[in-house]
């Protein structure tokens, strides 16, 4: 499932930042962005008023959304026949002051700068970097330039930000990682797929480089050899980070699981280091979320599309187990899920309209559920209007196309929050925090 219906993909999701401890004033709530299914328009509806304050053009109805670290900007993937992403401004600006963070609104706005290039796909971003992936056209297709294009973070703010390019060596369904200190984790693109010749060979990658960001990309460390399970994933997909550690979803079966990269110790002596930690059973994840104070990461789970399980991944144990593993109701597909603020609980909204509040540990727990809109298709690619799951801090958004509403509902006390009116046909959100 790509990026983009997450979270995803995947976003599906809202912008919200929230104040920690309130002083000697209220905390503003922020701001929640949104697609339409039918109109060409992003919207934004303020939290603190209710009210749709600002609307952006954009090519084609229901754009995809992807958030980006630090919770001011969101990219925007158009949809349109240039493979173009944009990035919103959502004006909102917290700043820490130790005990509380102080959220401003300045005025939103769709910035200038744009990236365009074949097949967008993963957008990643962390340790103040944001990384734009282009798979680049199947190679029978014809020529294409697959790339990563990286930016600065706090760059976005100027009116031309500095931008580096990544050629990939080949059309792959790819990832650039930020890692920090200069350092990007790149996929390494499937050699038959790349070849060509083979139309049934996979597009996802079998594994990674360290590389260190300047003129020649110095190589610091490889994870592509198939003999080492520790150094490689077939057929990646899925991939977050949790503590410093990096998660991925490797394949099912001999040699697959999820692959967990590390770098203990700290310095120029430092090394990237990897190790397997096998599904407690024949199925595998395709995505992953995890929460930065959290200890555990939770992906979707099942041998393939509707992946109908969730798997609860705690990096630091020797081994997964069955009770590891939650099964979506009525053996549904998992569709959209969030983890709460603190990674203690997750949200999980199926087809069959239902928004369910997970407790995560010491075991799965089902804390509560809601009606929180009318069944639909999570199919990806459906035709009828999907609703958008996005959770931020404490707080699950739900978007109800069929009605023109967006709930909210608390994860901490269990009770729906707002209800509100927004016209037309909410459906993608854009989920993000601005921390």
């Amino acid at each position: 499932m790509p990026s983009f219906r997450l979270a995803a993909a995947c976003f599906a999701g809202c912008l919200l930042a929230s104040a920690a401890l309130a002083h000697d004033h209220a905390p503003l709530r922020g701001r929640l962005v949104f697609a339409d299914h039918e109109k060409p328009v992003v919207r934004i509806l303020d939290l603190d008023s209710g009210e749709v304050t600002h609307s952006f053009d954009v090519p084609k109805a229901n754009p995809g959304f992807a958030g980006v670290s630090g919770g001011r900007y969101v990219v925007v993937k158009t949809g349109d026949e240039a493979g173009t992403l944009r990035i919103l401004d959502t004006g909102l600006i917290a700043e820490s002051h130790g005990d509380h963070i102080d959220l401003d609104k300045a005025t939103p706005k769709l910035l200038d700068f744009a990236a365009k290039g074949d097949r967008p796909a993963h957008v990643l971003s962390g340790h103040g970097q944001l990384a734009l992936f282009f798979d680049g056209l199947r190679p029978w297709e014809g020529k294409s330039e697959p790339k990563a294009v990286l930016v600065a973070i706090g760059d976005l703010a100027k009116d031309k930000p500095t931008v580096t390019i990544w050629p990939s060596p080949a059309p792959q369904h790819g990832i650039a990682v930020p890692l920090g200190n200069r350092q990007w984790l790149m996929s390494i693109p499937n050699p038959a797929y790349a070849k060509g010749d083979d139309r049934s060979a996979s597009s996802r990658p079998n594994g990674f480089e360290v590389l260190e960001q300047g003129k020649d990309w110095k190589r610091v460390a490889l994870f592509d050899d198939a003999a080492k399970p520790d150094a490689s994933c077939k057929l990646f997909h899925g991939s977050a980070e949790a503590r410093g550690r990096h998660v991925f979803g490797c394949a099912e079966g001999e040699g697959g699981g999820l692959l967990i990269l590390s770098k203990p110790g700290k310095g120029a002596g430092a090394s990237w280091s990897g190790r397997k930690l096998g599904y407690p059973d024949e199925r595998r994840v395709s995505a992953l979320k995890s929460r930065d104070s959290g200890r555990h990461l939770v992906g979707n789970y099942g041998l393939k599309a509707p992946y109908d399980a969730l798997l609860r991944i705690d990096p630091e144990v020797k081994a997964l187990m069955i009770e590891d593993v939650l099964a979506v109701p009525g053996g549904q597909a998992a569709c959209q899920f969030e983890l709460g603020g603190n990674g203690s609980r997750l949200a999980n909204l199926t087809p069959d309209g239902k928004l369910r509040i997970y407790e995560i540990a010491p075991a799965w727990k089902e804390l509560a559920a809601f009606d929180a809109v009318p069944a639909f298709d999570c199919a990806y690619g459906a035709k009828t209007p999907t609703p958008s799951l996005a959770v931020i801090g404490g707080n699950a958004f739900v978007s109800d196309p069929t009605n023109g509403r967006i709930r909210e509902y608390h994860l901490d006390t269990l009770k729906q929050g707002l209800d509100m009116p927004v016209g037309g046909m909410p459906a993608n959100l854009a989920g993000s925090d601005a921390g």
